[in-house]
C-alpha cells in the first residue's frame, strides 16, 4: 500500500534526524531549523540520505497511487510535486554562498506553502474526517510558530518546523491508508499466473 512507503519515508527521515541530534545536539537549540544539520560536516551525510530516502519512497508511492483504479485524481501529482520540494530544500544548502542561502529560504518557504496546501486538499477530497481537520490545525499552528521563529521574534524554529511536519506526515499516512489497493495486486490469481494442467 501507498501509505506503508509514506509511513517508511517519515520513519527513515526522522531516524536520520536523531542521529544528527545525537551527533550536533546543539542543533536543538539552534534557531537555524534542521538546516543547522544540513550546514554540519558532521551531520550532512545522514541528513541528506534521510531526505532522499523519503524523496525515493514517496515516488515509488506515487507510482502505486497512479495504478489504482479508484484513486483521487491528482493525489499521484501531488505526491510527485511533494518529493520535488523536498529536493530543492536538499538541493539549496544555505551555507555555500549568499545566492544559496535566499535560494533556501525560498525552497524552504515553497515546501512549507505547498506542504500545507496538500494537506487542506488531502482533507477535503481523500480523507474528510474531524482528525484530519485537526491535524491540518496543529500543522498550521507549528506553520506560524516556524514563521516567527523564522522573523527572530521567537527562538523555537526547531519545534515548530517538528510539529509541522509530524502533523503533516501523520495526515499524508492517514489519509493515504484509506486508498484501494493498486490495480494490480487487484488481478485475479489465474491472469497472474498460467492455469496448470
Amino acid at each position: 500500500m501507498p501509505a506503508r512507503y509514506l509511513l517508511l519515508a517519515q520513519v527513515g527521515f526522522f531516524l536520520s534526524l536523531a542521529v544528527c541530534v545525537v551527533i550536533e545536539p546543539e542543533g536543538l537549540n539552534d534557531n537555524h531549523g534542521w538546516s543547522f544539520y544540513e550546514g554540519r560536516r558532521e551531520t550532512v551525510l545522514p541528513y541528506a540520505l534521510g531526505i532522499l530516502c523519503g524523496v525515493l519512497l514517496i515516488l515509488y508511492a506515487s507510482a502505486l497511487v497512479e495504478r489504482s483504479s479508484s484513486a483521487p485524481g491528482g493525489l499521484a501529482t501531488g505526491l510527485r510535486f511533494l518529493a520535488g520540494f523536498l529536493f530543492l530544500d536538499l538541493a539549496t544548502p544555505d551555507t555555500v554562498s549568499s545566492f544559496f542561502y535566499w535560494a533556501h529560504d525560498l525552497a524552504s518557504t515553497l515546501l512549507f506553502l505547498y506542504q500545507l496546501g496538500f494537506a487542506i486538499w488531502l482533507v477535503l477530497f481523500v480523507w474528510r474526517t474531524r482528525p484530519g481537520a485537526v491535524l491540518v490545525g496543529v500543522q498550521f499552528v507549528g506553520g506560524l510558530v516556524a514563521m516567527f521563529s523564522q522573523l527572530q521574534l521567537i527562538p523555537l524554529l526547531g519545534l515548530g518546523i517538528l510539529v509541522f511536519q509530524m502533523s503533516f506526515g501523520a495526515l499524508l499516512v492517514c489519509a493515504t491508508a484509506r486508498l484501494p489497493i493498486p490495480a494490480a495486486a487487484e488481478q485475479p490469481v489465474d491472469e497472474v499466473a498460467p492455469a496448470v494442467n
